[in-house]
């Protein structure tokens, strides 16, 4: 396959964006998988911390559970959407 200068460094660059080799970036392409550009590293900043915080959330829970003072309900369903928005950050990257 022949490429210009300009379309070899934009393969070049879209591919290194991606974190992908120009190989695996093209056969992306071929199956119709348009690969999406790796996250800054905030983003794993941000769901590492919400991942903490869904594990304060399960301690503070079980201290709960054996002193009888949550209301579970509300509880399950704040894990549940937290659960959810790291579910939606995950989709909109990967």
């Amino acid at each position: 396959m022949w490429l210009s200068e300009d379309e070899y460094i934009a393969l070049k660059t879209q591919a290194k964006n991606c974190g992908l080799s120009q190989q695996k970036y093209l056969r992306f392409l071929i199956n119709n998988i348009r690969p999406k550009e790796q996250p800054p590293m905030q983003f794993f900043d941000v769901l590492k911390e919400l991942r903490q915080i869904n594990v304060n959330m399960n301690q503070i829970a079980m201290r709960a559970n054996t002193m009888n003072f949550i209301d579970a309900p509300f509880y399950r369903d704040c894990n549940r959407k937290l659960q959810e928005a790291v579910g939606k950050i995950m989709d909109a990257v990967y």
